[in-house]
């Protein structure tokens, strides 16, 4: 594994190459590390400097979310080959070979890698001075950092390993896949199998919710009161921009679909099916602010087009509006290469000519000003949105574990159609969509959970992935069949120059 420098609010910790090195700093750099550790302040740094780290734009605060996986999974209509879009173009026809590709592509491996090498060191010390922990802390703290870890280990598995696990299991589970950093050793940590991998991320979001369903306030466990001496400054409020208890579960049910057993899928609904329960009975709202909702139509507006009351997890992303300044461009020019937009004929195909979807009617915007006449997403757009949901986005949402449900009630190998439709039509009643989808067949009931998807996720990165699961053949806009080729992003070159296999 490249050695990454790790950051965390200012401090730095190097990792050095020789055996001199090491004896020259060593004492210092421990030193440092000890005293960062001393106290719950340097824990709870720590682990915000992980989420940061995630905000990144090599990360989650372009890449992999309204960016390079809304391009990978050609959700706009196709960007013209242009200059200033010398990125964006090759990423929409899968060339892996352009320059600037591998090096986004190198980029978004070492980042995540650096992420994962901070929560290690983290949960190093954690275990090593829990004596100067409240049990609260402790394991609010180390729950959080496991689920960090799960959470990178599987977008880099789903960006770099393989896809349509389910119906080829016998030829993945023993391919080797991404290394699962674990410790903080220089000696490169080996490949494993698919198979063991996803064990090692369920294992560690299993410890994850176990740590965290007692003392999570999103639980209910527990009154307020109750978390007054640790929680003075407020690092327990805003449970939905961290990985609480409900987004580890939710989290978990997408890692097993992904694998794609029955046996994974039962499980899959298991978790599912806890989530939407609390979503349903009202997850904890009180001076906790631990601002997590349900499903509302009355909360999708454009002052919360991101919809941030439904984000299981979210990240807060700084200067959001600037990030995206030159792809989401509601009155775009025809000279503005880089605007994504869909075209009215697409927009109206895509959402079934409803005017009365939310989703199409809201989070949508037709641009009369260039010749295309395309509808631009505002899902992210900034510019009508009040403090509280700016600078927003997504990485796991209240829908997406309906729609999970769904999938597991309609293949499983007793179907339930009717439970199925009843976790659809959930999502689409509160989108506007009040006719209920009936009398389906497996096949159709699968063709919907599929167009609920593209309409509910544009602009945050998840149609890719749901490609990828399903081994589509066809994704829109793209005129050739997708496989491994397209759905496989390449390991950097300084992996396989040090013999990693893909």
């Amino acid at each position: 594994m490249k050695q990454h420098i790790v950051l965390i609010y200012g401090l730095v910790i190097l990792s050095f190459a020789s055996c001199n090195d090491w004896f020259d700093v060593t004492s210092g750099s421990e030193i440092r590390e000890e005293d960062h550790y001393s106290s719950v302040t340097g824990f709870q740094q720590s682990l915000i400097g992980c989420y940061i780290g995630m905000t990144d734009e090599t990360l989650y605060g372009k890449n992999l979310t309204w960016n390079l996986l809304e391009l990978l999974g050609n959700q706009y209509e196709p960007l013209p080959l242009t200059s200033v879009t010398s990125l964006e173009y090759p990423l929409q026809q899968y060339n892996y070979q352009h320059s600037e590709v591998v090096s986004t592509i190198e980029s978004i491996w070492a980042k995540a890698y650096s992420v994962i090498a901070n929560a290690n060191k983290a949960l190093v010390y954690i275990d090593k001075n829990r004596n100067i922990l409240h049990e609260i802390d402790y394991q609010m703290i180390k729950g959080e950092l496991l689920a960090i870890r799960a959470y990178m280990h599987f977008d880099l598995l789903r960006l770099y390993g393989y896809g349509n696990w389910e119906n080829r299991s016998a030829e993945l589970n023993g391919k080797l896949t991404i290394p699962y950093v674990v410790d903080l050793s220089k000696t490169p940590t080996p490949q494993l199998s698919g198979e063991t991998t996803i064990a090692k991320i369920l294992s560690d979001l299993e410890e994850s919710a176990s740590l965290l369903k007692e003392y999570d306030p999103v639980t209910g466990q527990h009154p307020a009161s109750f978390y007054a001496e640790v929680n003075a400054d407020g690092f327990m409020n805003n449970r939905n921009l961290r990985l609480n208890y409900f987004a580890v579960k939710g989290l978990q049910a997408r890692v097993l679909l992904w694998e794609g057993s029955a046996e994974s899928k039962t499980k899959a609904l298991a978790a599912a099916e806890e989530v939407i329960d609390a979503v349903e009975e009202g997850i904890r709202q009180d001076e906790m602010e631990t601002n997590i909702y349900s499903l509302s139509a009355s909360d999708i507006n454009r002052s919360n087009s991101s919809l941030a009351t439904e984000h299981l997890f979210g990240l807060n992303i700084s200067n959001l509006s600037t990030k995206m300044a030159s792809y989401i461009i509601p009155s775009y020019q025809d000279t503005d290469y880089a605007a994504f937009y869909l075209r009215p004929e697409d927009a109206v195909e895509l959402y079934e000519n409803s005017t009365s979807d939310v989703r199409y009617a809201v989070l949508l915007s037709q641009n009369t000003n260039s010749s295309s006449m395309g509808f631009v997403p505002l899902k992210y757009y900034q510019a009508n949105q009040t403090y509280f949901y700016s600078n927003k986005v997504s990485m796991i949402r209240i829908p997406e574990i309906y729609y999970i449900a769904a999938e597991c009630y309609a293949t499983s190998s007793n179907p339930n159609l009717d439970m199925a439709l009843e976790r659809l039509n959930s999502v689409r009643n509160m989108r506007g969509l009040y006719e209920n989808l009936e009398d389906l067949s497996m096949e159709q009931t699968m063709q919907e959970i599929k167009k609920e998807y593209h309409k509910e996720f544009l602009s945050e990165g998840v149609m890719f992935f749901y490609y990828k699961r399903t081994g589509a053949a066809v994704v829109p806009h793209y005129t050739e069949e997708m496989g491994d080729d397209e759905y496989l992003l390449p390991y950097p070159a300084f992996e396989i120059q040090a013999g990693r296999v893909q």
